[in-house]
């Protein structure tokens, strides 16, 4: 069951697969007052890319920040869905894209047994996903 659907931004940047370097970037986050409430990583042997999203809608210029602090960063669009962390819900939210022809280019999300699900989306019809959300199953 969906709760909140909203608007977000992903950031990909690009770091030294070696220790030490998440760290010093997400010092920087940090000390910008920025908290970051998703994050996925992938790594190919001495590259990673680590995609955020940051809590609320500061007054910052991130890619600005990242840039620099002597980072590559990529922004894109995308949405985040709170809903009620059940067995099956993945299924539910996937066959909806899926029915309405919208392709999920990324997904990462973490939950805890029984509370709200924050699941993040990158798909090539932000709109179309949104408006897809929004009627379905909601309380």
């Amino acid at each position: 069951m969906i709760t909140k659907i909203s608007k977000v931004i992903q950031y990909s940047v690009f770091l030294v697969n070696e220790p030490g370097s998440l760290e010093k970037f997400s010092k920087m986050i940090a000390d910008a007052g920025l908290d970051i409430v998703g994050i996925s990583s992938d790594v190919r042997y001495e590259s990673a890319v680590v995609k955020f999203v940051i809590a609320g809608e500061k007054e910052i210029n991130l890619t600005s920040l990242i840039a620099k602090n002597g980072y590559t960063a990529i922004r894109t669009d995308a949405i985040c869905i709170q809903a009620k962390n059940k067995v099956g819900f993945f299924f539910q939210l996937s066959k909806l894209l899926g029915e309405k022809k919208i392709n999920i280019n990324n997904i990462y999300s973490a939950a805890v047994e029984d509370t709200q699900a924050r699941i993040f989306l990158v798909v090539d019809d932000l709109e179309k996903a949104e408006q897809a959300c929004i009627h379905y199953d909601r309380p």
